[in-house]
């Protein structure tokens, strides 16, 4: 079976419900997805194999050649593919990963609910980490207000950054008055193993915040423009906040652990 989502890290992940479903249904699946969260996910053993969505050896799915049971959440049409859904509940009136669950119904297959936390071995550590950015900024949390989170935590703190951060975690500093130490550009294996290890994590409506959950972190999710009863990321620990929260509160809450 090839499994076809197009998006970032975030949208990936939500799909881990189904895509173990898929597995227990089918011999092989392979995933075609945002690059760096596939080869996490076969990396982990929860799919075949993983590539990206652009791949050049998937262009067979745009055409009328099938060459092998294919499931494509996306909006184009796709006349190749076994089962073709939106990427996101129409209505948007469920959790995403719920949805796309939802829709192997046609199928036939087991949907047996299943977001437990990767098997990972975690680097621990006493860290709080802190990601400050996001594939928005409508979404990202104020930078006074994540600095003053900062000043009310007792425990040593890391800034997870990547690529499309810099900016974010530079306002954050500017508005602490220091710069934090970071874990910039880390590969998304070790940054698993990192957030499975973590005292807790903190982040906006972003993909680092769901691999937080699923590698079983001791979440906090900050949700501003979005909605959590779509987004929130999956796993155990997760807790959601909206923008307007307490910064002091939220220390405390990151504390408690």
């Amino acid at each position: 079976m090839l499994v076809l989502r197009p998006g970032a890290l975030g949208d990936a992940l939500l799909a881990l419900p189904a895509l173990r479903a898929l597995r227990r249904a089918y011999a092989r699946v392979r995933f075609a997805s945002h690059p760096g969260a596939a080869r996490l996910l076969a990396g982990l053993g929860e799919i075949d194999a993983g590539l990206a969505f652009d791949d050049p050896s998937l262009a067979w799915v745009f055409s009328s050649e099938s060459r092998e049971p294919c499931v494509a959440w996306t909006s184009a049409t796709l006349p190749a593919a076994t089962l073709c859904a939106p990427s996101r509940p129409p209505e948007m009136d469920r959790h995403c990963a719920r949805y796309l669950l939802e829709t192997l119904a046609p199928l036939g297959i087991d949907l047996a609910w299943d977001d437990t936390p990767f098997k990972i071995a975690p680097i621990v550590s006493d860290e709080m980490l802190i990601h400050v950015g996001s594939g928005s900024p409508r979404k990202n949390w104020q930078p006074e207000r994540f600095a003053a989170v900062v000043r009310h935590l007792h425990a040593p703190v890391h800034l997870v950054v990547g690529e499309a951060d810099v900016q974010a975690a530079a306002a954050v500093d500017a508005a602490l008055g220091a710069s934090l130490p970071r874990l910039e550009h880390v590969p998304l294996d070790e940054l698993a193993a990192r957030l499975a290890g973590c005292r807790a994590y903190l982040g906006n409506d972003s993909g680092v915040s769901h691999l937080a959950g699923l590698c079983g972190a001791r979440t906090l999710a900050l949700f501003g423009p979005t909605d959590p009863r779509v987004w929130q990321p999956l796993g155990p620990r997760v807790e959601v906040a909206n923008f307007a929260v307490d910064p002091r509160e939220l220390a405390q809450r990151l504390e408690r652990g």
